[in-house]
């Protein structure tokens, strides 16, 4: 580059200024912190309703909307505040959790759990194994528009009970099979020490939570004599005298994690199913390519071996994430009230912010465009929530 030339913005010439972007990618910013992010399509509505309250007329755009290319240079512009990911979706529910929860959940915490060995902490949660690999990309012709792979699967799936302690120590897991009986072959050559049961729906019912209980979390536990704790979901289906009698006698505890919080608070949700159920569709797919080729579901005799298989890819580094992540190994509340949506954030905080920084910029008047960038912002948070106000008492 010749020696005073100056670097051109990426995208060419904006079509907003500067100082309008700023804006925007700071209301960007904080409506996804309210848990309500907006897509690429959103985005271009937005700048083109902004355009037409201005007045102004951008020619390359047609009816002012802004094109896809648009979108891609005004990331790469500010791709150091902004970018574009795949995102979860999440129950209203769990929206609601408020940071009052979370503190009492933590207050109660710091009591129970201080001077607490890790060892003595165990997260327990259920989970589903599906008999489906998951789509995958393939190579096929050019123009080709729904390709298509030769590989049987179904929508059944298999639970399993998994639990971890603070330390990184992962315990037997736990099969709940859908069958009436349940058979001899069909507990072979899965993990050392694993638990097997049956039910009709396929789901831990209070019998099998109390099984589990008697035959992996109370083994693992009579190695301590100082008192532990079982923390996990509150189910109705967990609950029973039998369990609450057997932990007492025990020494061992429950902390149930408050309601609809689990995404937050569960260190087996936060770190580890993920990785280990890309584990179990990266095995699943191998076995139905060899093995499995001609079968139309995994058999349960085969499922304690490809259970096996992804057992012994579970690493303790992601439930001592896990632990930590949740705030509970070591105790600290700040990194899940950071995951709740808005935490933190205010309306009236957010406008003036962005108007203190657009003020501060010489030679820029920004009250109108701060006015009209609001104003698009603040109509599009009102249909995202008017479901909230319009069916809070609707029963079906």
């Amino acid at each position: 580059m010749k020696k005073g030339s100056e670097m051109k913005k990426k995208g060419g010439q904006t079509v907003l200024s500067e100082e309008e972007e700023k804006i925007i990618v700071d209301r960007l910013k904080t409506v996804g912190e309210w848990g309500y992010p907006i897509d690429s399509i959103t985005l271009r509505l937005l700048v083109k309703e902004y355009l037409d309250r201005r007045g102004k007329t951008v020619i390359k755009f047609k009816d002012n909307l802004p094109g896809k290319d648009f979108v891609y240079s005004f990331l790469q512009r500010y791709k150091a505040q902004l970018s574009f990911r795949m995102c979860q979706n999440i129950k209203r529910s769990r929206a609601a959790v408020t940071p009052e929860l979370i503190n009492e959940y933590f207050d109660n915490l710091e009591v129970e759990l201080k001077d607490v060995p890790k060892s003595h902490i165990v997260n327990y949660d259920e989970t589903n194994l599906c008999d489906d690999p998951g789509r995958t990309k393939v190579i096929t012709r050019r123009g080709c528009k729904y390709p298509e792979r030769v590989m049987n699967s179904t929508k059944a799936s298999t639970s399993v009970m998994f639990a971890a302690s603070g330390d990184g120590t992962i315990l037997p897991p736990y099969v709940v099979y859908k069958a009436q009986h349940l058979y001899d072959s069909w507990r072979e050559g899965g993990p050392a020490n694993s638990g097997y049961n049956r039910t009709k729906s396929g789901w831990f019912d209070s019998f099998c939570f109390s099984d589990w209980v008697e035959t992996v979390a109370l083994p693992y536990f009579r190695q301590f004599d100082s008192v532990k704790y079982l923390i996990g979901d509150n189910l109705s289906s967990h609950l029973s005298l039998d369990v609450i009698k057997k932990c007492n006698e025990s020494k061992v505890k429950f902390i149930f994690l408050p309601s609809n919080s689990t995404h937050i608070t569960q260190p087996l949700d936060v770190a580890f199913f993920r990785p280990l159920k890309i584990s179990w569709r990266a095995i699943l797919k191998d076995w139905k390519n060899g093995p499995g080729r001609y079968e139309a579901t995994v058999p349960k005799d085969k499922f304690p071996s490809l259970l096996k298989k992804v057992f012994e890819t579970c690493k303790p580094d992601n439930i001592i994430s896990g632990f930590k992540k949740c705030g509970i190994i070591p105790i600290n509340r700040k990194p899940v009230l950071a995951m709740l949506p808005g935490y933190g954030v205010s309306d009236s905080a957010a406008v003036s912010s962005a108007q203190s920084s657009a003020a501060n910029t010489p030679g820029t008047v920004c009250e109108i465009p701060i006015e009209a960038i609001d104003s698009c912002f603040k109509e599009l948070l009102q249909q995202l929530r008017q479901g909230d106000s319009q069916n809070r008492g609707r029963k079906e």
